[in-house]
Parts: structure tokens; sequence; C-alpha cells
């Protein structure tokens, strides 16, 4: 269930050929399957991004998972990704922050159970 949120105020000139690379590039970080029920990627464009005293163009990405948040994951993630950033939305690598979460299997929901009940 790795769920991959970007937000920006810049979008893609293709957002779904973006999130599609994007959901494959995740997978492959993450290191879970990319099909199935698995990774989530979403990219919503912001009306406004205020950033470190700037509306200069920018991101703020979310990132949470069933495990497979660690510190040597996280930093090859938020490499490969903000590469991807700076060359699609044109922002600057230090225009933005990248938030992990390692969720618990009880606090998520889907198909009408958690994933602590065996959907995992």
């Amino acid at each position: 269930m790795p769920i991959l949120e970007i937000s920006s105020a810049q979008a893609p000139k293709d957002i779904n050929a973006f999130t599609k690379r994007m959901n494959a590039l995740f997978a492959d970080l993450i290191g879970k399957p990319e099909s199935v029920i698995y990774c989530l990627v979403t990219f919503t464009k912001v009306d406004s991004f205020y950033f470190a005293g700037s509306d200069e163009p920018g991101f703020l990405v979310k990132v949470g998972s069933i495990g497979h948040i660690d510190n040597d994951r996280n930093s090859k993630l938020t490499k490969a990704v903000t590469a991807e950033l700076v060359k699609e939305l044109g922002v600057k690598d230090s225009r933005g922050y990248f938030i992990f979460t390692d969720v618990s299997a009880q606090n998520i929901g889907y198909k009408s159970d958690t994933f602590a009940n065996g959907l995992n």
C-alpha cells in the first residue's frame, strides 16, 4: 500500500504520463510491486505555494508505507523523485520537503477491512 503524494503549483505537461512514470519508479524504489493493491501515486496542483519566504516554484512530497521506510531507502527515493521533479516541473531541489510515514497495518483500510487482518 505504498502511497506517493506530490503537490506543487507547477503541473506536469502530461499528468497521466508523469504519474505512470512516477508509479513505476516509486514501486522500484520502495521495494513493493507496482500492480494489484500496492502502489498509489497522486499529483495535486495547488493554487498557492509558499516556501522559505518565497512563492518560487516548489513541491511537497508525502510517502506512506507499511514498512519499507528506512533512512537508506528514503534517501534514494528522495534523490530519484527530486530529480524527476526538477526535470518535469522545473523546480529547484531546495524548494520542498519529503515527509515519510511508516504506517501501521491496522491504520490502513481496504475492501471493507484493514491490512492488519490479512490484506498485506
